[in-house]
């Protein structure tokens, strides 16, 4: 399928409709797709959370992708630090790149 989906740990205090909706009015981050946010289907390990799925974002590298998640997650927590954040990646078969977002420091 190839596709960009994000989980954002509630621990970043960002929900995935806020995240989405600043990608999408970001040109930047935007350029690389539009984000949407999707239910996660039951019986799922993340069965809890929304995601944020962007269909065409599977050509970012690894350091893009942090890059623009972490100014699109300061901009929406508008605290003067940006968070330390943690990102975790990984490739499933079917071409989806699964990006796990929290702070650094929790689990």
């Amino acid at each position: 399928m190839g596709r960009l989906v994000l989980v954002i740990d509630p621990a970043v205090e960002v929900s995935p409709t806020d995240f989405a909706t600043a990608w999408n009015c970001s040109d930047e981050a935007s350029a690389a797709g539009s984000a949407i946010v999707e239910a996660v289907p039951p019986g799922n390990f993340f069965d809890a959370m929304d995601l944020v799925v962007i269909p065409a974002g599977v050509g970012l590298a690894i350091n893009g992708i942090t890059a623009m998640v972490g100014s699109v997650i300061a901009r929406l927590r508008a605290r003067p630090d940006p968070p330390e954040l943690e990102i975790a990646e990984m490739t499933r078969p079917d071409g989806d790149r699964i990006v796990v977002v929290r702070l650094r420091g929790t689990r």
